[in-house]
């Protein structure tokens, strides 16, 4: 699709560059977040304190500037500007309410939604429960977070019938379940199960949407040193509240998701994390990630059977 084509067309620019101009690589990213800078404080953002522009791209990594459009960057701002002004008028508790903004996207047929908040143990599960007991697919996740632990995080969804989310009922029952999730630390799993019970698979595909044989479920766990943190890979069939599952057995282990790439397509779901330990003062030992992996196996290991029996072109089963 126009979104993959997207992401497929910057990787080969980029690798481009890279390969052909190696010292000239990290100026032209140097050049790009510049003028990235110069767009937002010049024609977007003259009502935002300059401060606030300067700590943005101060507290944030240079692949976000990279990665993001001069009007994303510019929403983000305008998200962070609400979410610091409801920590002066609100009551303390109602200052860890995330501003949330919906975006429907018709070329794509789905609804960006974005999430700016602080960042806090639990966080990206419990979005993602949200998103599950709203009766809303997530096709796709990116999340990111400043250096003040305020992150923004980005997701791809639709209807479970497809198409941009025009419910607005979806929306208040997204919103609804997110606070008390988030502020009264409410467990969704019981209304994640009552939906699941409604659908056999994630109904926005279609039988012949769906993979001809089951994927096998897959789980990688390791560290990279380069980046200080543990990366785990998940391939599975999609299944209702898959993220939230995968979320929450991580947070139960001892470590919070600080990045996550999220993709779904054909009924498969094949998503990366990269964790730190919640208590940032205790390494992870081989031990605590083996428990880990093997709680992660168990949850893709139950969902290993396609909801579909598959058939070949001709109708018969495979």
């Amino acid at each position: 699709n126009s979104y993959k084509d997207m992401l497929h067309t910057r990787l080969f620019q980029h690798t481009m560059v890279h390969l052909g101009d190696r010292e000239g690589a990290a100026p032209s990213r140097q050049k790009q977040q510049a003028v990235i800078s110069r767009d937002i404080i010049k024609g977007k953002l003259s009502d935002i304190p300059g401060d606030e522009i300067d700590a943005h791209f101060n507290l944030l990594p240079e692949h976000y500037f990279i990665h993001s459009r001069p009007d994303e960057v510019a929403l983000h701002l305008r998200m962070i500007n609400q979410l610091l002004r409801r920590i002066f008028e609100a009551e303390s508790i109602k200052s860890l309410i995330p501003v949330v903004e919906w975006q429907d996207d018709l070329n794509l047929s789905l609804t960006v939604v974005r999430v700016v908040t602080w960042d806090r143990p639990g966080l990206f599960y419990k979005l993602a429960g949200a998103f599950s007991v709203a009766g809303i697919n997530i096709l796709s996740s990116r999340a990111i977070s400043r250096i003040d632990h305020i992150v923004i995080d980005t997701f791809y969804v639709n209807e479970p019938g497809g198409g941009v989310v025009q419910n607005q009922h979806s929306r208040e029952v997204f919103q609804k379940h997110l606070e008390e999730s988030l502020l009264h630390d409410k467990d969704l799993l019981t209304d994640i199960e009552a939906q699941a019970k409604k659908y056999a698979r994630p109904s926005y595909l279609r039988g012949d949407e769906l993979l001809r044989a089951p994927i096998p479920p897959k789980v990688e766990v390791y560290k990279e040193p380069a980046l200080g943190r543990t990366i785990i890979a998940v391939q599975t069939n999609d299944q209702i509240g898959l993220l939230y599952k995968l979320g929450k057995a991580i947070f139960d282990h001892g470590f919070d998701i600080k990045f996550a790439r999220i993709s779904t397509e054909h009924g498969v779901a094949v998503d990366t994390f990269h964790l730190k330990e919640v208590d940032e003062n205790i390494s992870g030992h081989g031990a605590d990630l083996a428990a880990l992996e093997e709680s992660l196996q168990k949850i893709v290991g139950s969902n290993a059977q396609p909801d579909v029996e598959p058939t070949l072109d001709d109708g018969s089963k495979v």
